[in-house]
């Protein structure tokens, strides 16, 4: 958190914003929620498999067992979790 007060008045406007939208367009429909998950996993999902496909090219080249593979796919599952995350804040 900040004490910043431009930052205050921005994350005001921004709950405003949402509170005219939320009483102009209603609840979002049980649709899009679903959709909203299925993107975020997807997001998650995406990086990671090909942070293993990544890494088992590689060991398969080098013959390194699961030397690329491992590190590759936590890489990946970050990468995945950050969007993710990133995503889930701007929304």
């Amino acid at each position: 958190m900040t004490d910043d007060p431009n930052h205050m008045i921005a994350k005001v406007r921004q709950e405003q914003k949402r509170r005219r939208q939320w009483l102009t367009e209603g609840a979002p429909s049980l649709a899009r929620n679903v959709g909203q998950i299925g993107v975020l996993g997807w997001m998650v999902v995406t990086p990671t498999l090909l942070g293993v496909v990544c890494g088992r090219w590689l060991d398969h080249t080098f013959k390194t067992g699961v030397f690329w593979t491992a590190p590759l796919l936590m890489i990946g599952a970050a990468i995945g979790l950050w969007s993710a995350w990133r995503w889930m804040q701007r929304s």
